[in-house]
């Protein structure tokens, strides 16, 4: 078992059910999801700190998964993953701008997802 906590922001239930079964099964810990980028803001005002986001990039509210992310990275050096559909150039440009530890693309593979939790985990971003 891994231990590892993980927050997932996704305002997608069933991708977040989904991406915390698998997480789970190999032994993350995955906290309260949070649907919104201002709510994985007001994650951050808790304890214990995750040591991975995976953070989707369209989501409910007002500010997306890449300006949370940028907002995040302001303060915090934590790996984070953009799990996206959106796979255009601009997209693309504005994730890389944050430099995520990785981009899963849905629809996604499950092994796919674990390699990239476990390369971004023994990188954490600095």
């Amino acid at each position: 078992m891994t231990g590892e906590i993980v927050l997932i922001v996704e305002d997608e239930g069933l991708i977040t059910l989904h991406l915390t079964e698998i997480l789970e099964n190999v032994g993350y810990r995955v906290v309260d999801p949070a649907y919104s980028g201002e709510m994985a803001l007001k994650a951050f005002q808790k304890s214990p700190l995750p040591d991975l986001i995976l953070m989707d990039i369209g989501l409910a509210g007002s500010i997306d998964g890449i300006e949370t992310a940028r907002k995040i990275r302001q303060h915090w050096s934590i790996p984070l993953i953009f799990v996206t559909a959106y796979t255009s150039e601009k997209m693309l440009a504005r994730m890389r701008d944050v430099a995520p530890d990785g981009v899963l693309i849905k629809p996604f593979v499950d092994s796919e997802l674990l390699d990239l939790v476990r390369k971004a985990l023994s990188h954490p971003a600095t």
